[in-house]
């Protein structure tokens, strides 16, 4: 498993409390996703911490029933929201329950999220909901959608299914950042198994393309890290 530390609860008002967490699905080193969870975490100039899915050891949701003699056959984690996979999302999970806010960054792959993000979307599950509370444990929490992608369309449907689990655990969305990166493949003219034809709204072909060097995404993830820290200021005055 990956080494963390794990955060003091949020009764203890420990000002090394992260208040805002940020994921990132991509397996490549300092890459685009990475950056770009990072300024926004960044710019909220709250106590946060990043972690990289990669470096992670993380099962997806194997739906693991059990039979409970009051509940009949059920999910093993509607029961006390704890899931039973021994693994990383274990040394997560305390730090989901303490943060305010969540952003989580992926990329598009094929058409659908990458698989770490999904799959670590599909371990949400087990802070969904279980026979014994009324809401789900993330309820109230912000979250903040990120995809790096080649087309807009592709990264559209990236970050609408991260807000989609951001919905079913009842958080509240507050904003969609989508950032075209690098283009996938310089061979797309001469590759003889696809003979793919140039994506509208890409990138030129061998062009590298870096999403921090475009104003209106700055402006998107400094927009998004000032509605965070104007939304928890807002929440701390009324404790």
């Amino acid at each position: 498993m990956g080494e963390f530390t794990v955060s003091p609860k949020r009764g203890n008002k420990n000002l090394d409390l992260v208040e805002i967490l940020g994921i990132s699905g991509s397996p490549v080193k300092n890459s685009n996703t990475d950056r770009l969870v990072k300024l926004v975490l960044d710019s909220t100039g709250l106590k946060s911490e990043f972690i990289k899915l990669s470096d992670c050891q993380i099962e997806p949701c194997n739906a693991c029933m059990v039979d409970d003699p009051k509940w009949g056959r059920i999910f093993a984690c509607q029961l006390d929201n704890q899931c039973i996979t021994q693994d990383d999302f274990q040394k997560i999970r305390p730090k989901l329950l303490e943060t305010d806010a969540l952003v989580i960054g992926g990329y598009p792959s094929y058409g659908s999220v990458d698989a770490r993000t999904k799959t670590f979307l599909e371990r949400l599950f087990a802070l969904d909901h279980c026979a014994f509370q009324e809401k789900p444990l993330m309820t109230g929490k912000l979250g903040v959608s990120i995809a790096v992608c080649n087309t807009m369309e592709d990264g559209k449907t990236a970050t609408g299914q991260i807000e989609h689990m951001f919905r079913n655990l009842r958080m509240i969305p507050i904003a969609k950042i989508v950032a075209q990166g690098s283009f996938p493949c310089r061979f797309r003219r001469e590759c003889r198994v696809r003979h793919l034809e140039p994506v509208p709204l890409s990138p030129p072909e061998g062009i590298i393309r870096d999403p921090l060097s475009d104003k209106e995404v700055i402006k998107e993830a400094q927009t998004a890290a000032r509605i965070i820290r104007e939304t928890l200021e807002i929440r701390r005055k009324k404790e």
